[in-house]
């Protein structure tokens, strides 16, 4: 766990999940390379983006509600 001091309080609710957490829980999900990871709006959540050139050849987009670290939307093209 990051060290509280780093970031106000008031933005870090309980059960909120980091960049880092998301692009790893996408990488078991969809092994590959993560080309971009980023804060996006999905749904009308604060989501993670993870964005993976996944080794089964697709390019796949995966979306982690921030608050709860919930799968949102996953999509594979």
């Amino acid at each position: 766990a990051a060290p509280a001091a780093a970031v106000p309080a008031a933005a870090v609710p309980a059960g909120e999940i980091t960049k880092e957490q998301a692009v790893e829980m996408a990488l078991k999900a969809h092994p590959g390379e993560v080309t971009k990871a980023y804060q996006d709006t999905k749904k009308g959540k604060q989501t993670w983006e993870v964005k993976i050139n996944g080794t089964d050849g697709k390019k796949w987009e995966v979306h982690y509600e921030i608050k709860t670290g919930a799968l949102v939307s996953e999509e594979g093209k």
